[in-house]
């Protein structure tokens, strides 16, 4: 059963207004030729992310987030301990899955988080930490009740100027993401329209939790730029705007497959410049933004 705008409706009745936080960046903007796509990342650069990005190992241990999303989806917990125990469980399988996938020859790998919390919510019912079994809705609300807890969004300012403005002028619109199976449901729920409707090109949405791998991995963006030449067989890399909020992850392996780059410096909680990487110490983006709309003057 679908149950999107029960999850679209949670994510509108836990999320409030967050500001960016001043990075105290200066711009450098310059026009940049032969574009003809603008691709985004998400956590941190699109939406303000309130830890800053996105990861089921990142975020804040806090054991009353647990225990509230437990009691949200009515599960009939032992409060004493599910919370604590639910949090050493839930580090355990994440860390599992991770190595799994590291060991089948994925180097970053991105379990998703559905499968996490049936296999959580299994143990702990197993444990006698929950009193009932549980069944696939109740690990899709786990994941966005814990989600929308742990790791609060916003759209960013000017987000729906930017893309109105870049659509309008022809610009394939597209997202390369580390994200989890509610990111696209976060960006409807909160935005108030459809991704289409936000002027996104369907088949240029590349959400790692489709593919077990995530930024900054190479292969994760090598088959975006596979599918996008399936999209638009006459685009080459360099015909292609990247913009991330973080040096490694975002401004470095677009680079390295040819791509043109921004680096979003709008937000303190999410720019991460990586001077202390090989990959990154020299590196430049072609632009530096400290506002999504600037990409309007380099396009």
């Amino acid at each position: 059963m679908d149950n999107t705008s029960e999850l679209k409706e949670r994510f509108n009745t836990l999320s409030s207004p967050l500001q960016p936080e001043t990075t105290n960046t200066k711009p450098a903007l310059k026009q940049l030729d032969g574009i003809k796509a603008v691709i985004f990342d998400f956590y941190g650069t699109l939406y303000i992310s309130g830890v800053g990005d996105i990861g089921i190992d990142d975020g804040k241990s806090d054991a009353s987030l647990l225990l509230e999303a437990f009691k949200s989806i009515g599960l009939d917990i032992k409060e004493d301990r599910a919370g604590k125990r639910g949090y050493e469980i839930y580090d355990k399988i994440v860390t599992e899955q991770i190595q799994e996938l590291k060991a089948s020859g994925i180097p970053y790998p991105e379990p998703d988080i559905r499968v996490v919390w049936r296999n959580v919510l299994n143990q702990m019912y197993a444990e006698n930490l929950i009193k009932t079994p549980t069944d696939e809705s109740h690990h899709t609300r786990m994941a966005v009740e814990f989600e929308a807890r742990m790791n609060p969004i916003w759209p960013m300012p000017d987000l729906d100027e930017t893309l109105d403005k870049l659509s309008s002028r022809d610009f394939e619109l597209g997202i390369i993401s580390n994200s989890q199976f509610y990111t696209p449901i976060a960006f409807e729920a909160l935005s108030g329209r459809s991704l289409e409707e936000l002027g996104f090109n369907l088949n240029l949405l590349h959400w790692s939790y489709e593919e077990s791998r995530k930024k900054p991995g190479l292969v994760f963006y090598e088959n975006f730029l596979s599918k996008a030449k399936e999209e638009l067989p006459d685009f080459s890399a360099e015909n292609y705007l990247y913009v991330g909020n973080d040096m490694l992850k975002d401004v470095y392996p677009a680079s390295e497959l040819g791509m043109k780059t921004a680096l979003f410096a709008g937000d303190a909680r999410s720019l991460k410049w990586r001077k202390d990487d090989s990959r990154t110490r020299d590196l430049k983006p072609d632009i530096i933004i400290t506002e999504l709309n600037q990409i309007l003057e380099c396009v």
